[in-house]
């Protein structure tokens, strides 16, 4: 293992960046950073695994309001809305992911807050009041976390509360008429119970663009924000031996839809400023959730952990698939969906004097339902009614070991046994004779499946300084049913199981007395029995098509170039490529494209931080560059629908750490995103049967300010 860095107070609390964000130099030194992607607090340089993440500090420096805006500063990684709003999250890792966000599917990627897996990716968008840490690994997860993924795992961790009385108070503004309000309150040490803290956060903004529908229930702007969220925590101390965290978080959103642009494969990509589009009229999302985590040692070696979640999340909206205000030629979709989980783990966490160990038992039970009607109007008005729901339950036993062979070698060993049932249903009522799939009487379908996945690294020490890893780790996903397809037939019959094996090799650094930390990894993950999806226009497909093989490389650099300034460099390369793809029998294996992989992405940013009278003067300008990509694996769908290669430049200013009473300060801050005001595609809807998509775009150049007072 590495040698342990110094912890510092400061290190500690502000555990600034990662190898994704950055670090301050602090007396001309990096800063060490301390993550729990393995269940315990470690250097991030000590863990033997692919892990990015930005702390408090650089959530608000590089202006990330979502888990979205993590995207462009993270090596193989793409997380944007999903096609036709705001509050759904579709997240790539390494070429893996879920395009479809029906309630049916399983994602590819787990978002988990406080160790809390969230089951859907609708409602995923979710604004952060209050986050200590976001941390994104990537591969696949198992052996340490509660919830089966493929791709890798985001995690939000919150801030618990503090022993001192104190708060932060944040108000922002900015144009298209952006607001923002954020306050944190620690009530510090209450007697003998323990700490707690509430913290709120209000955002709400204009509309980007004008809806000139003369349809006079459509929304009059597109992407206009009003949302909320709450968060309350208390830390209960009680006894020497046994700690209570409990949690409480909600999200609310009234927002209106993205701007659905029509285009066909001769347009040129370019953002519009408005658009007719009778059908978006809303988009709004609630969800809260309670979590409660007991910790209790039982001895100084060996902790027992329990984990406690309930989750609920309601979203409705409304989408254009159509693109135009037209009466005759049009297709409308909503969707009110509501979601129920339940989960609990349990972790036994120890270490004697050569290896440190976690062994874990999960349980998790969903209960997911929508009611997606269909209007279309295609010379008279018809309406489609389509229910579906699922219901799934979970069991798992998990472990991992890291065995300390030498002081030079450890040998990490990890293993999953996963068993999870599903029974869902489908009801459709379909007048149109077929067009979209065709009458179907509520159908019921269940099924089980079981999996073993094995986890195996081994790590070597080079120095005190550098290390190096061989990783390999198996990954599952279970199979289901596609509730818009064309039959009942292909409901019924469903998918089976996805399956990946990683393999990855990587060194960790710290070079030139701490003032140079580079990262890298390479690996490859081939992938059997590959789900699949696309929209023709009306209906869904969804299959197991084949084989593929994703390579990739990932370099992350960070620099103290001097005491003020600091500089970090990351690089993304994907290779993807199918093995094996039949599609209703067609051998497609060189026709269809790899959905959210863009083959190259880097992303460069210089921090500046300087003491002067007043306080500190503190700068942070962040470029990014994307290659092109699609989104969807079809090739008429993936054309219609192409990203082209984009870049983003965001940059902030702020005067800090003014004194403005004993133990008060105040900061102010100007902040600009994607200040060239790029115009590109983020995600889009194809409808291959009449030759068009409905597209999305990215968001104009925003700039605001923001005043800070800690106290």
């Amino acid at each position: 293992m590495l040698k342990p860095l110094a912890r510092t107070p400061l290190a500690m609390a502000v555990a600034v960046a990662l190898s994704a964000g950055y670090a301050y130099a602090e007396t001309g030194a990096l800063e060490e950073v301390i993550v729990t992607a393995q269940k315990r607090e470690q250097d991030m340089q000590d863990t033997p695994i692919s892990v990015a993440a930005f702390g408090a500090e650089a959530i608000e420096d590089q202006g990330i309001n979502d888990i979205s805006d993590i995207s462009q500063f993270t090596p193989n990684v793409e997380i944007v809305e999903s096609p036709g709003g705001t509050t759904g999250a579709t997240i790539a890792i390494r070429g893996s992911t879920t395009i479809n966000p029906a309630v049916t599917w399983e994602p590819t990627v787990g978002i988990y807050v406080d160790g809390v897996f969230i089951a859907k990716n609708v409602g995923g968008l979710f604004d952060v009041a209050e986050l200590e840490r976001i941390e994104i690994l990537r591969g696949p997860q198992g052996t340490l976390y509660g919830k089966n993924t493929i791709g890798g795992a985001v995690n939000l961790i919150t801030r618990k509360p503090g022993d001192e009385f104190g708060g932060t108070v944040r108000l922002g503004a900015g144009n298209f008429g952006n607001k923002e309000g954020f306050i944190s309150l620690d009530t510090g040490r209450v007697g003998d119970i323990g700490s707690f803290n509430i913290a709120a956060n209000i955002r709400k903004r204009d509309g980007l663009y004008d809806n000139i529908s003369t349809n006079p229930q459509a929304a009059d702007t597109f992407k206009k924000l009003d949302t909320s969220a709450l968060r309350l925590a208390g830390l209960l101390d009680i006894n020497d031996r046994l700690e209570a965290y409990y949690t409480y978080d909600q999200s609310e959103k009234d927002n209106t839809p993205s701007m659905a642009q029509r285009e066909t494969l001769s347009s040129k990509p370019e953002r519009k400023d408005e658009a007719a589009v009778n059908g978006a009229i809303k988009d709004t999302s609630k969800s809260f959730g309670h979590a409660l985590t007991l910790t209790y040692d039982l001895s100084e070696t060996v902790t027992v952990k329990s984990i406690t979640s309930y989750r609920n999340m309601k979203f409705n909206d409304s989408a254009d698939y159509d693109g135009t205000d037209l009466a005759p030629g049009t297709f409308h979709a909503s969707r009110d969906v509501e979601s129920d989980q339940t989960s609990q783990e349990f972790q036994l966490i120890g270490s004697t004097d050569s290896m440190d160990y976690v062994l874990g038992l999960y349980y998790f039970t969903e209960d997911s339902k929508a009611i997606n009607p269909y209007e279309a109007n295609f010379g008279s008005a018809i309406a489609v009614d389509n229910k579906y729901g699922v219901e799934s339950t979970s069991y798992a036993v998990y472990g991992q070991t890291d065995y300390y062979l030498a002081d030079q070698w450890t040998l990490t060993g990890g293993v999953r046994w996963t068993k999870e049932n599903k029974e869902a249903y489908l009801e459709r009522t379909d007048p149109t004779g077929g067009a979209f799939g065709g009458n179907v009487p509520k159908t019921t379908v269940d099924k089980n499946w079981k999996n073993i996945s094995p986890m195996a690294t081994i790590s070597y020490a080079v120095s005190d300084d550098i290390s190096t890893y061989f990783k390999i780790a198996q990954g599952w996903k279970a199979g289901g049913w596609n509730p818009e397809g064309a039959t009942k037939a292909l409901f019924e019959e469903g998918y089976e199981e996805e399956k990946v094996t990683s393999y990855e090799l990587g060194v960790k650094s710290r070079l030139l007395d701490n003032r140079l930390q580079l990262n890298a990894s390479i690996f490859q993950n081939d992938v059997s029995d590959l789900q699949l999806a696309h929209f023709t226009g009306t209906v869904t497909k969804a299959y197991n098509a084949g084989n593929a093989i994703i390579k990739g490389f990932e370099l992350e650099a960070i620099a103290a170039l001097t005491d003020e300034f600091t500089l970090n460099f990351n690089y993304g390369y994907l290779n993807t490529k199918y093995g094996k793809l039949l599609v209703e029998g067609i051998e497609q294996q060189s026709n269809y494209k790899f959905p959210y992989s863009p083959k190259s992405k880097y992303s460069i940013g210089l921090d500046y931080y300087k003491p002067v009278s007043l306080g500190a003067i503190k700068a942070r300008l962040d470029y990014s560059w994307v290659d092109s990509q699609f989104l969807y694996p079809e090739p008429v769908a993936a054309n219609l629908t192409k990203v082209d290669a984009y870049s983003l430049i965001n940059a902030r200013v702020a005067l800090t750490d003014i004194a403005v009473g004993e133990n008060e300060t105040m900061e102010v801050a100007l902040w600009g995103k994607n200040l060239t005001n790029e115009e590109y595609r983020i995600n889009g809807i194809p409808n291959t049967n009449f030759g068009f998509a409905t597209n999305y775009y990215g968001d104009p150049r925003t700039y605001g300010v923001d005043a800070t007072y800690r106290f």
